[in-house]
């Protein structure tokens, strides 16, 4: 669970809904190189330990507009507690809110207020088959008809399930048992498998210690972060093998994002009796493991605590969400954004413990 693991490293951690129709279907950036240019939707966690909600903000990118709390402004009530994520379908934007039971559903461009979907404290949301699922820290994955903006399973998976992600009309689940610390997580050490299509539950897949982070590549391998205990057991990333479903290990790292088939791990170590961080990023092969790269990232300005890395697919952009310290948990963080084939985009001060990133 991320807003447990942000605990435990010290961080806070109306329209109505009319038929389908062409809106409905996902939207694909056009493909071709970021021009720094494009409008962001960035949601903050906030500190839910400090009583600070969290925040929706918006870039602007044409005119390097930012506007702090942009779901305030628009739908004139607060976004909720510990805001988990974002996920961008079609004309929607899904925001999971852990700790208000809730999954939000506003529109992609005016980021008005849709729907209220009720949910209990929701982890991560991703989309499949032409539904959006959602992981339930109630131990059950919820599948919304996009169609209708409604739930419309429910499938059980073990406890605490955490991150999502999908590979054709297969959804990979990482259940980390992560409340169970005193007993070593011993009920998660492994990713479910559900179908997109019928909402079952399908298989899975033992891995290591607290699983988290998921990401898959172009050919249908699963990634995964195995967080450990945050103490002796170090966080590590686990190959699942799309075909044969083998899991190897890959690297330490503790945030992962794919990009056609290269691997992007961020290795974030504190030393909690001094609070001070140091960060690794390397890239491998998702296919042989082989080491691309040791430092991804050379000779450009980084983020000084990455709590988040994602990729935009269609442009190869990186966006790495970001404290300030391992410490800062009630300062404004930071979001960088960086081109793969180039240097450092943008570099944007954002709300309490940005979390994710889409294109508006």
């Amino acid at each position: 669970m991320k807003h447990l693991k942000c605990f435990l490293l010290g961080l806070t951690a109306l329209l109505a809904v009319t038929a389908c129709s062409d809106d409905d279907a996902p939207f694909i950036p056009v493909p071709g190189i970021a021009t720094g240019q494009e409008d962001l939707v960035i949601v903050n966690q906030g500190n839910a330990y400090g009583g600070v909600a969290g925040t929706l903000d918006l870039y602007q990118g044409v005119d390097s507009v930012y506007t702090s709390n942009a779901f305030m402004a628009v739908n004139g009530q607060s976004l909720g507690d510990s805001p988990q994520g974002i996920l961008a379908y079609g004309t929607h934007i899904f925001i999971p809110v852990h700790g208000s039971d809730l999954v939000w559903v506003i529109d992609r461009y005016s980021l008005r207020l849709r729907q209220t979907i009720r949910t209990n404290a929701p982890e991560a949301v991703c989309a499949a088959g032409g539904y959006v699922f959602v992981s339930n820290n109630d131990g059950y994955v919820s599948r919304i008809d996009t169609t209708t903006l409604a739930i419309d399973r429910h499938v059980a998976v073990g406890p605490n399930p955490d991150d999502l992600c999908a590979v054709g009309d297969s959804v990979y689940v990482s259940i980390s048992d992560g409340y169970n610390y005193a007993n070593a997580y011993a009920d998660g050490y492994r990713v479910g498998v559900i179908s997109a299509t019928t909402g079952e539950k399908t298989g899975e897949i033992r891995v290591g210690m607290n699983p988290g982070p998921l990401a898959a590549d172009d050919l249908g391998n699963v990634f995964v972060v195995c967080r450990g205990d945050y103490g002796a057991t170090p966080a590590k990333v686990q190959r699942i093998d799309g075909t044969t479903r083998r899991v190897t290990d890959v690297a330490q790292g503790s945030l992962i994002a794919t990009h056609g088939t290269t691997l992007y791990v961020a290795d974030v170590v504190t030393d909690w009796i001094s609070y001070t961080t140091s960060v690794t990023y390397r890239s491998y092969s998702t296919v042989t493991g082989e080491l691309l790269s040791d430092d991804f990232l050379a000779g450009r300005d980084k983020a000084p605590y990455p709590v988040a890395l994602q990729i935009e697919p269609a442009t190869g952009t990186l966006y790495v969400c970001s404290d300030r310290s391992a410490s800062d948990y009630d300062k404004a963080g930071l979001l960088f954004v960086y081109r793969l084939n180039g240097g450092l985009d943008l570099r944007l001060e954002t709300g309490i413990h940005p979390c994710g990133v889409v294109l508006r």
